[in-house]
């Protein structure tokens, strides 16, 4: 994977697919990633805060240890997409509606974040911070939520079977429920 840095990612971001890159330390803030294809790519310590990503498609692409705020997933090319994050920040985005089965997500701040009607079958959402996130119809089946916290998932307004909570954390699964705990 070549590394690229600031001083040349105007030159490769003229082209219309790009693969094997790994995007190092590079603010992308209010970039145009409209109709891209990132193939094989990496994108760390970036901040991708803002960026226009209609019809584009990231195919094996890891955002690590990145700022990903205000990213409409539900602009791009759900059909080519394929991605995960780790010790990333993707507050305030939105994955609505999207097909997100195996996806993986690690350490991060998912905070206020949609994921209203999206499928994330067999996903892993390990040790995040969901805090004010939305799930409303989305399909958990097989996803781990091992470690996640601040969660607000309502049992009976989503698609729950084999999901896996930590212990400690599973408390915030029943505040749906007229119970008491004592």
């Amino acid at each position: 994977m070549e590394k690229v840095l600031n001083n040349n990612v105007d030159d490769i971001l003229r082209l219309d697919e790009i693969s094997n890159k790994q995007f190092y330390w590079i603010d992308f803030s209010a970039y145009d990633f409209s109709w891209k294809k990132f193939n094989d790519c990496a994108f760390e310590k970036c901040n991708l805060s803002n960026v226009i990503i209609k019809n584009a498609s990231f195919n094996n692409v890891s955002f690590i240890n990145s700022k990903i705020m205000w990213f409409k997933f539900v602009d791009l090319n759900n059909f080519l997409s394929n991605f995960n994050f780790k010790d990333c920040n993707i507050s305030l985005s939105s994955f609505y509606w999207l097909n997100l089965k195996n996806v993986y997500f690690e350490d991060s701040e998912i905070k206020e974040t949609d994921f209203t009607n999206a499928n994330l079958e067999g996903s892993k959402i390990l040790y995040c911070d969901l805090e004010k996130s939305i799930f409303l119809n989305t399909n958990l089946k097989k996803t781990d939520l091992t470690g996640t916290y601040n969660f607000s998932i309502n049992p009976n307004l989503n698609k729950l079977e084999k999901t896996k909570f930590s212990r400690e954390h599973s408390i915030w699964l029943l505040q749906y429920f007229d119970i008491i705990l004592d």
